[in-house]
């Protein structure tokens, strides 16, 4: 079988996200999740799938929170990772903004083990990392930090994973047959951010974003991957989803 990495984002972000990704889970397709340590909704959360041994979890370094409406910061104290803050107190809404407030790496190595203690110690087994929005692209030597860091760590590092999925997540079980059917004896990375339409999710927008479009895309995202036959249609085809350790590394990004 040729394997495709499947991976939820964000959990811990929203109540909309956590429920629809614990549905996903559930109907079997995705394999790895990523998870959101200055997330409002991290602990409830834990609750819901922290326990779950058959699941890959990910720590989702966030430095951004991008949304206008729906704000977080560092798990550190403030007053310990100023760089990493705009003036409300809050992460800066894009990492491009980095570019005219370079953030101190010593912090960032500081911050991202502050999240990943938070992981741990509400319970999830934490095996690889990836990062929210790439911050890393618009800091200079911030790739290599990470680099350094989640080896130090013992986490298996996501940029050598990446061979993306084409099209994004379909919106129909055809569309998927059709794509697996163009697929090369390649491994592939399908990547997600499911979550419920809500009211919670339509506040997530900002000037480039719309709330109303977001809420809906990512709804039909998760109903799509909570279809409960998404396994057999993947191996019929000669795919089957896979975790970040039971993965082939690949070159980095």
């Amino acid at each position: 079988m040729r394997r495709i990495i499947t991976r939820a984002d964000d959990l811990g972000s929203s109540r909309s996200a956590n429920l629809a990704i614990a549905r996903t889970v559930n109907a079997g397709f995705i394999k790895n999740v990523s998870v959101m340590a200055p997330g409002p909704y991290v602990a409830e959360a834990a609750e819901l799938l922290a326990r779950r041994d058959d699941i890959c979890f990910g720590f989702h370094m966030t430095l951004n929170a991008e949304w206008d409406r729906i704000r977080w910061g560092p798990v550190s104290a403030k007053e310990q990772v100023p760089s990493l803050v705009d003036p409300s107190g809050y992460f800066y809404q894009d990492p491009s903004m980095f570019q005219q407030s370079p953030p101190a790496l010593e912090e960032i190595a500081a911050e991202c083990s502050a999240q990943l203690d938070k992981l741990t110690a509400l319970g999830f087994r934490i095996t690889y990392a990836d990062s929210h929005m790439m911050p890393e692209r618009f800091v200079p030597g911030l790739q290599e930090e990470l680099d350094r860091w989640i080896a130090s760590k013992g986490l298996i590092n996501h940029r050598y994973y990446y061979n993306f999925f084409p099209d994004g997540v379909p919106s129909s079980i055809p569309q998927f047959e059709a794509v697996l059917s163009r697929l090369t004896d390649e491994q592939y990375f399908f990547l997600s951010h499911p979550a419920l339409y809500s009211e919670e999710m339509t506040q997530c927008g900002n000037a480039r974003v719309d709330g109303e479009e977001l809420a809906r895309g990512r709804d039909a995202e998760a109903a799509f991957l909570m279809q409960e036959n998404l396994i057999e249609i993947s191996e019929r085809h000669g795919f089957r989803p896979v975790r970040y350790d039971e993965a082939v590394s690949g070159s980095g990004v």
